[in-house]
């Protein structure tokens, strides 16, 4: 069992026994993260920041590091929609 934190606008938890992507455990959370493109690393609007736990991301894939280069996004942040967690992971959002 891990668990997923989420600090924003409306912070929150989940409690996870497998690996889930982020924006799964967003919305178990009751966390209002954007997502337009309804998950297909399309949009960008899902874009968190890793504050703990990247060692527990799965590797950044060629659709996700599409989009993170047009937004210019840091080595610390990630598509919810893409970053699928197995351990415990803070996200600022």
């Amino acid at each position: 069992m891990h668990t997923i934190r989420f600090d924003g606008k409306a912070p929150g938890s989940a409690e996870c026994e497998q690996e889930i992507p982020l924006l799964a455990a967003a919305s178990k959370a009751g966390v209002p993260l954007n997502h337009r493109c309804g998950g297909h690393a399309r949009c960008g609007t899902c874009l968190v920041t890793i504050v703990e736990g990247a060692e527990y991301l799965n590797e950044r894939g060629t659709a996700e590091t599409r989009v993170l280069e047009v937004l210019k996004a840091g080595p610390d942040q990630r598509l919810a929609c893409q970053a699928w967690a197995r351990g415990q992971v803070l996200c600022r959002y």
